[in-house]
C-alpha cells in the first residue's frame, strides 16, 4: 500500500509542478460596472465611485449609451 501511495505521489508531483509554468494573469483587468439613468448622471456617477472604492480604485466614464428613452452609463474601475 505504501508503494503505490508513493507511485501516486511520484506521479501526481510533475504534474503540479507543470502547472506552476502555466500563464497566470499577473494583472486582472478592473472591474466596471454600468447605471441606467433618465436625465442627470450625477447620481450614477456618485455610485459608481462607492462601487469601485471597495476595489481601491476609482470611477472612469467610459461611454454613454441610450436604451430607449433612458441612458446607460459605462465605468471602469482603475
Amino acid at each position: 500500500m505504501r508503494a503505490s501511495w508513493l507511485f501516486a505521489l511520484g506521479v501526481a508531483a510533475p504534474l503540479v509542478a507543470g502547472c506552476e509554468r502555466e500563464p497566470h494573469i499577473v494583472n486582472p483587468p478592473p472591474p466596471g460596472i454600468s447605471y441606467r439613468f433618465k436625465d442627470d448622471i450625477a447620481d450614477a456617477q456618485q455610485r459608481a465611485e462607492q462601487y469601485c472604492q471597495q476595489y481601491g480604485k476609482s470611477a472612469h466614464l467610459q461611454n454613454i449609451n441610450q436604451s430607449g428613452s433612458d441612458h446607460i452609463a459605462v465605468y471602469d474601475c482603475t
